[in-house]
């Protein structure tokens, strides 16, 4: 009796037992199940938030580009008025020329006339010298004398020669800021970091000239891979940076040369210098020290990013009043992409 008593008591107390375990376990269940649920909930959460920032860096990247591009163009546009005096200089004796060249054209003209007119009356008199042709052959003489027929071909031929030249020049202007404004840069190659020097000096020298001399000091340095257009609004923003900093007229120095497995490329001017206030922040993106409207605070950090975009580096030395150097190094090898 006692012993199924005894028996009764532990079949009660586990079957109690169980109940209760079986209790929390459906507790414990819906608490994973909600845990579960607030999870999936969160992490769909994190799967909007991820996709809305991953839309928003391409939008940013875009902005940039854009903003990239804006402050390329905006240092052309500071260019354009010179450029277009750069453009009229040839086209204006061009012009001249080609009034020159009509005013030739008429002559000649009428002195293939008188020819034709005295060949014709020669062939009339079966090329007898009558007083009529030999009136003519005169006529034609003292015609050829008075436009002096060799110095007017002599005089056309260099004018012709002049025009062309003109036209060159006027090609390669257009060449090189088309160069220099394209927005989506070919494929990186080759290029002579000197060339591209030169280059920029000549497509900024109506900024240059009224402001600095340019010295050069340019060494024998190999051929570095970057994209063209790139590298040279690196040189374009630096060298319009470098002339807005010179009150009066002042010099700017061009350097080159080869350390290692990279080359380096030096901007220096002795203008107004920079603060050293400012020294940390003047490759932030819109950190400006100009007035109000003109600047865009992007030109130092389109520099920067476009040197980086070639593995390179930039530095600068600057102490207020003395001028400053930008140092950039870059990379033989350069980019691939």
């Amino acid at each position: 009796m006692i012993t199924t008593l005894s028996l009764e008591n532990k079949l009660h107390r586990e079957t109690a037992a169980r109940h209760c375990a079986e209790q929390l376990l459906e507790e414990k269940s819906r608490e994973l199940y909600k845990i579960n649920q607030e999870l999936l909930l969160r992490n769909q959460k994190i799967a909007r938030q991820r996709k809305r920032l991953r839309t928003k860096v391409i939008e940013l990247e875009e902005t940039r580009q854009k903003l990239s591009q804006s402050e390329k163009m905006a240092v052309i546009g500071q260019l354009t008025a010179g450029v277009a005096h750069e453009i009229n200089n040839p086209v204006a004796f061009i012009a001249s020329n080609l009034d020159t060249l009509s005013d030739y054209l008429i002559d000649v003209i009428e002195l293939i006339h008188k020819q034709q007119t005295c060949l014709m009356k020669l062939k009339v008199d079966h090329g007898h010298n009558t007083a009529s042709t030999n009136s003519l052959l005169d006529d034609l003489s003292s015609f050829s004398h008075r436009i002096d027929v060799d110095g007017l071909l002599n005089d056309a031929k260099n004018l012709v020669s002049e025009s062309v030249d003109g036209t060159h020049r006027v090609k390669k202007i257009v060449a090189d800021l088309s160069d220099f404004s394209y927005v989506n840069a070919p494929q990186a190659r080759a290029e002579d970091i000197n060339d591209l020097l030169k280059k920029s000096v000549q497509i900024a020298s109506s900024e240059l000239k009224y402001k600095a001399d340019v010295e050069w000091g340019l060494a024998e340095i190999p051929l570095v891979v970057c994209h063209e257009g790139k590298i040279g609004q690196v040189f374009l923003n630096l060298l319009v940076n470098a002339a807005h900093a010179i009150h009066g007229h002042g010099l700017i120095r061009l350097s080159t040369g080869q350390a290692g497995h990279k080359v380096w490329i030096e901007v220096a001017d002795n203008g107004c210098g920079i603060s050293s206030d400012y020294l940390p922040n003047i490759f932030d993106p819109f950190f400006t020290t100009k007035d109000i409207g003109k600047g865009t605070g992007l030109g130092l950090h389109v520099v920067k990013t476009a040197v980086e975009m070639h593995g390179g580096e930039i530095s600068v030395n600057s102490k207020e009043g003395c001028g400053a150097i930008f140092r950039i190094c870059l990379p033989i090898a350069g980019v691939t992409r």
